[in-house]
């Protein structure tokens, strides 16, 4: 059976040869990028490809049209070229390597330096100030990317399949604007609609609630999986439970399968490492030391090499399966399109729902385009996959599951609703003498790798920057990325190594974490940077609070630079209370007033941006990295403000007018400080009671 999608959404006046410049609605010209041109493999086609182009919100549309149906090679590309006519004074290509399963940013000084192909998004600045994006769709079968060839760059779709393709093939969207951040929102946005996608916005989606807690994952405990079993997990939770530690979720990793060759034959665990299956073991977890949420792991295609046809499984789904190679070696999956894929899934999951799980991780979603060479159209035999996962996800556990290896577009364009998914390459433990390197490097290149990808995953999901430990001598590098980020948190810390500083500046006392509600992304002078010799920030926001991540991401001993409040982007006022969380130093600066930073080799400081109005600037428990994160509610009454916190806590308070009284809970209290125009107060309460504290002047 052959797939064919067609996205009905391109359909516009065709330009057999050339598209000309259009006025966009920000001002800008959506043509700017130049004159594309269709090709065929680097090469003018013959007579019936033309190309398509439309405008939706400033942001232009192209797309190939076959004017007759064509045979289509599997190996064969089909191009948009533009001349290397872009004015810009520097760019960033996100870059995938390994196969395109992860993506890391790649300077370039010109649009037809980028990487020859797996440019997964573009993004300039040009000489004028105005920013520029381009980014690849897919559609009708074909999956896209960026890349160049000689002086040209644009997009290259792929589908894996040798078929006769009609109709038309999305292919690249291109946009401008003067503020970044708002030209990526606009140009995914209106990208995603136009390919009939337009669920998988990440703002039109809520994470799951096992995801606001912390979690501890069993894969680097456990070595890699080989020494997973029941008792295993039991007796590293206790670890954390009995030093107090509220951990939150347990995800049971690769390792717990019936396999053989890397295939699956089972959907049962391993008899000699979970003998009674999982039922009893999440019910001692979440009976006997509180944890609230347990999650699985499993593989897109089952596992890492699909199914074994000689197993049980394998008979069962005999009549189903198809043969895909990889690496010349024969594999096997369920068919797309099929009831029996539909069954896999709603089965596995059905199990896993009984057993006591809440969620799922899924990994080697890459998979898609070795399962399609030669027998599918690769993004539509991805999407039916996709869609037979997420039913089962969506029935079993109301979507709650975290997407892995799918930094491809025949992944992330196929998300749907599903709201959160890994955004980095994976967490390599602290060896000594690690290096930069931004695809296995130490704790600064990992978190910068994060950072840049959520530029463009975090438009789709909320992004998943994958575990860590806590006794990593870095960790506090990636505990902090993580708790200004808005995704998932959880570690991987062997028994007995945790280190409880840094767990517990994570989380409250429940084990909810105090964390972002935007994605950490780069500052806009950083945009550009990627391991500059000089400072690296980057920003979120919590409540009507500002964050910054500030450190040196370079290869030097030593950087500076500075950082102002308006490296936040849309945080409002003009006056902003800075204050650094590790030294207690804060400075009262006017929006783009500069405050100059320092830092020494893999340094780093965390900075709170808080408006200050009426002389008042609430900064949160500044116990947590995310202190201002504990603010629920603020309300100004006469002559004083009232202020709603998650939990009892150091609380801290820029107030230019002296306290006359403070009260927690309606009550007065004589325990807090005031210095220098800051409060300072121990409030007492846990997170059931929420404290409200109460400020008179």
């Amino acid at each position: 059976m052959r797939l064919a999608i067609f996205c009905a959404c391109f359909l516009s006046i065709g330009l057999c040869a050339t598209a000309q410049p259009q006025k966009s609605l920000d001002g800008g010209f959506a043509g700017n990028a130049g004159i594309p041109e269709v090709l065929l493999n680097g090469h003018t086609p013959g007579e019936g490809f033309s190309i398509q182009k439309k405008e939706i919100n400033g942001v232009a549309l192209y797309s190939i049209r076959l004017l007759h149906p064509a045979n289509i090679k599997a190996d064969d590309t089909l191009e948009v070229y533009f001349n290397n006519d872009v004015n810009i004074t520097g760019g960033v290509a996100i870059w995938g390597y390994s196969w395109g399963i992860w993506s890391k940013p790649v300077p370039v000084q010109s649009a037809a330096s980028m990487p020859a192909n797996r440019v997964q998004f573009f993004y300039w600045k040009e000489s004028n100030g105005t920013y520029g994006a381009a980014v690849p769709l897919s559609g009708n079968g074909y999956r896209t990317t960026l890349g160049s060839q000689g002086e040209k760059w644009g997009s290259k779709s792929i589908s894996f399949d040798s078929h006769e393709t009609s109709g038309e093939i999305p292919a690249i969207a291109v946009a401008y604007g003067k503020n970044p951040f708002e030209l990526f929102k606009k140009i995914y946005n209106s990208a995603l609609i136009a390919m009939g996608r337009g669920n998988n916005i990440r703002t039109k989606k809520t994470m799951a609630e096992p995801f606001n807690y912390i979690g501890w994952c069993t894969w680097n405990s456990s070595n890699l999986g080989k020494d997973l079993s029941e008792d295993e997990v039991i007796a590293g939770v206790k670890t954390f439970t009995d030093n107090h530690f509220p951990l939150g979720w347990v995800l049971v990793d690769d390792g717990w399968f019936q396999s053989k060759n890397s295939q699956l034959q089972s959907q049962l665990p391993n008899p000699q490492k979970f003998p009674n299956g999982f039922r009893n073991m999440n019910k001692r977890l979440k009976q006997d030391f509180g944890i609230k949420y347990t999650g699985v792991w499993h593989a897109f295609n089952g596992y890492w090499d699909g199914i074994d046809p000689n197993s049980e499984l394998g008979k069962l789904y005999k009549n189903d399966l198809f043969k895909y190679d990889s690496d010349n070696d024969p594999h096997y999956f369920i068919k797309p399109g099929s009831e029996a894929l539909i069954k896999f899934y709603d089965s596995w999951y059905s199990y896993f729902k009984q057993q006591g799980f809440d969620f799922t991780k899924v990994d080697n979603q890459v998979s898609a385009a070795d399962m399609a060479k030669n027998n599918y159209p690769v993004f539509s035999f991805s999407e039916r996959v996709h869609h037979a996962l997420y039913l089962a996800s969506d029935k079993y556990f109301n979507g709650a599951l975290i997407n892995c290896m799918d930094m491809v577009p025949d992944a992330y364009f196929n998300f749907g609703s599903s709201a959160v998914a890994r955004s980095e390459e994976d967490y390599f433990p602290y060896q000594k003498g690690e290096g930069y390197d931004l695809q296995h490097g130490n704790a600064s290149a990992h978190v910068l790798q994060a950072i840049y990808n959520s530029i463009y995953f975090s438009q789709m999901v909320y992004p998943d920057f994958d575990m860590f430990e806590s006794d990593n001598p870095n960790a506090e590098i990636h505990a902090i990325a993580r708790a200004l980020n808005c995704g998932p948190v959880y570690v991987t810390d062997k028994p007995g190594n945790q280190n409880f500083k840094i767990l517990n500046a994570l989380v409250y006392h429940d084990g909810r974490l105090a964390h972002s509600s935007s994605p950490l992304l780069p500052t806009e002078d950083c945009l550009l940077q990627v391991q500059g010799k000089k400072v690296f920030k980057a920003f979120s926001t919590a409540g009507n609070a500002g964050l910054l991540d500030v450190f040196n991401a370079a290869d030097a001993d030593s950087v500076s630079g500075n950082l102002r409040p308006n490296d936040v982007n849309g945080l409002k006022g003009n006056k902003f209370l800075v204050y650094e969380h590790f030294t207690g130093e804060y400075k009262v600066l006017q929006k783009y007033q500069p405050l100059n930073v320092s830092l020494s080799r893999l340094g780093y400081k965390l900075y709170y941006v808080v408006p200050v109005k009426n002389g008042f600037a609430p900064i949160g428990l500044t116990e947590k990295y995310n202190a201002t994160a504990a603010i629920i509610r603020q309300k100004s009454i006469e002559k004083g403000v009232e202020i709603t916190i998650y939990e009892g806590g150091l609380f801290k308070a820029y107030c230019v007018h002296k306290p006359i009284t403070v009260l927690v809970n309606g009550k007065p209290v004589a325990n807090y400080t005031y210095q220098h125009n800051m409060l300072s107060l121990s409030v007492p309460g846990d997170a059931a009671t929420h404290p409200l504290v109460t400020i008179k002047y």
